[in-house]
């Protein structure tokens, strides 16, 4: 109500977590070297983006191998 009366509706609000997949790392170099102006374009632009995780293919694939091997509780699984 207006006048600040419970009205015994309850509610919640959800913010979901937004993740951005794309391309992998190797694509910010040229000839198996890291191009440093690339390297640290992407960087500024991940850092810059609020509320939006960026993500490369292959860091992606790095998390879920350790979620992996810390869930199984060893180190047999490759990485």
């Amino acid at each position: 109500m207006s006048d600040g009366t419970p009205t015994d509706v309850s509610y919640s609000v959800v913010r979901p977590r937004q993740v951005l997949v794309i391309g992998n790392l190797a694509q910010l170099g040229a000839g198996g070297r890291i191009n440093p102006e690339k390297s640290l374009s992407f960087e500024l632009y991940r850092r810059s983006m609020h509320e939006v995780e960026i993500l490369t293919f292959d860091e992606l694939y790095q998390r879920a191998q350790y979620i992996v091997r810390e869930s199984a509780g060893n180190d047999d699984i490759p990485g």
